[in-house]
């Protein structure tokens, strides 16, 4: 019996029930009485939570008492005193009750709120225990949640995380930013996420910037904040049709990219992201502690893998060779490999991203189709307008020639540090040339020429 109330207990805790269960429960844990055998005092029976092992205990303390009456006054008084209860008729009880009057009064009046549960309920926490009940609007919450995010997040996903946000609390404006978190409607997330689409932003991005605003929301429930997520039927509905998947290059345009590279550091960091898979930033900050030509392995930890798992993936040949060929003028271990594309913004006006998309023109690669296709007069808007192929398709490429090459799905992953199968799989591709020559091994059914 003291098993089950203790997990009816855990359970009411949970999902924070305060009302029919807490009182059924209250029934059933009350202070009672029992006897020894032998002994005519009565002895006091009642459960206190266990602070070691969670749940609730049971204590049993003699009253001192023969008589029946006395002893339930003063089983009742010894748990009041366990359990750290307001005394009966003192200042605390009075005050309490007047919380509750005021709290009435308004209900009455038709004036109660959230806002107003929120003020009865701090004051009444702060009678019983002295502790001031911690508030929160959707701004200091945010900063909470990112301060937190940023303990075990990159910082490529911290800058993703604060700007998406921020985008909402630019959106809601000084007066409603500061209102309380749980204030926060539906119906202006909606809101949100229809001038995020008008603004020119393709689905999948409108879809992550409300997936981290309802972390936000998943988090304060957690906590106990609110109650429920604003953003839960705003996800559901993000149309996500006319987001682009990134596309590889062949064998023979990786080739074209490499020749039509303006330096050397940048034949050395196409080659890179082509035989390792690292992402533009990793691949152009690479330094040389990272690169081991003897045992001829690259090991580090890419900016955006979760949990900070270091990856280690084999040299190639072709990018050996180059790393053989680098003169090396800084004697640091942390010397750069590309020390000048090291320097290099990636993604301005004439950043990395921007000077790749000159040599994909001279090499002659197409860019793939448009996210969108402007009409005449028509300005993009903050929506940027991103192509099929670009720098980060050779991600793709390294990813899709290690499938063809009948790598496994979990070597894959381990080369290219994805944590998920759903995330690896944007980035295995089926190589065409590989499926016309696996259709040209089936037999044939006839001789005979059509």
């Amino acid at each position: 019996m003291i098993s089950r109330v203790i997990e009816w207990q855990k359970l009411a805790n949970r999902a924070k029930i305060g009302d029919t269960i807490g009182v059924s429960l209250r029934i059933l844990l009350m202070a009672s009485l029992r006897k020894r055998k032998g002994s005519n005092v009565w002895q006091a029976q009642y459960y206190v939570p266990d602070t070691e092992a969670g749940g609730l205990k049971q204590v049993r303390k003699s009253t001192g008492q023969t008589n029946r009456k006395k002893a339930i006054a003063a089983a009742i008084e010894l748990e009041r005193t366990a359990l750290g209860s307001i005394e009966v008729g003192s200042d605390a009880s009075r005050l309490a009750k007047a919380v509750l009057a005021e709290a009435v009064a308004e209900i009455e009046r038709g004036t109660f709120t959230g806002l107003s549960a929120r003020k009865y309920l701090a004051k009444l926490l702060f009678i019983a225990t002295g502790e001031e009940l911690k508030s929160y609007t959707l701004e200091t919450w945010s900063e909470e949640w990112l301060r937190r995010k940023a303990r075990d997040s990159s910082k490529s996903t911290m800058a993703r995380y604060r700007g998406h946000v921020n985008a909402f609390l630019d959106w809601l404006g000084d007066n409603r930013r500061n209102r309380p978190l749980e204030s926060v409607t539906p119906q202006q997330v909606r809101e949100w996420r229809e001038s995020l689409q008008d603004a020119g932003r393709a689905g999948k991005t409108v879809l992550s910037y409300v997936k981290d605003l309802s972390a936000v929301y998943r988090a304060a429930i957690r906590e106990g904040l609110v109650s429920f997520n604003p953003c839960s039927t705003a996800i559901g509905d993000v149309e996500t049709s006319d987001s682009l998947d990134r596309k590889p290059f062949s064998g023979e345009e990786v080739a074209a990219l490499l020749e039509a590279s303006p330096t050397k550091e940048w034949r050395g960091l196409i080659l890179v992201a082509a035989f390792t898979g690292l992402r533009l930033g990793d691949a152009a900050r690479l330094s040389w502690v990272s690169v081991d030509l003897q045992a001829k392995q690259i090991s580090l930890i890419p900016s955006k893998t979760k949990k900070k798992r270091e990856v280690r993936i084999p040299i190639q040949p072709d990018l050996l060779a180059f790393f053989e060929s680098v003169t090396v003028n800084d004697d640091s271990p942390e010397a750069s490999v590309f020390p000048t594309l090291a320097e290099t913004p990636v993604s301005t006006v004439k950043g990395l991203s921007t000077t790749f998309v000159g040599i994909m023109a001279t090499a002659g690669v197409d860019r793939g189709k448009p996210s969108r296709v402007l009409k005449e007069g028509q300005t993009a808007g903050k929506g940027r307008i991103t192509y099929e192929r670009g720098f980060h398709s050779l991600r793709h490429t390294f990813t899709t020639w290690l499938r063809t090459a009948g790598v496994s799905e979990e070597d894959r992953m381990a080369l290219t540090g994805h944590s998920t199968r759903e995330s690896h799989q944007t980035y295995s591709h089926t190589d065409e040339a590989a499926l016309r020559d696996a259709v040209a091994k089936l037999p044939r059914l006839t001789t005979d020429n059509p």
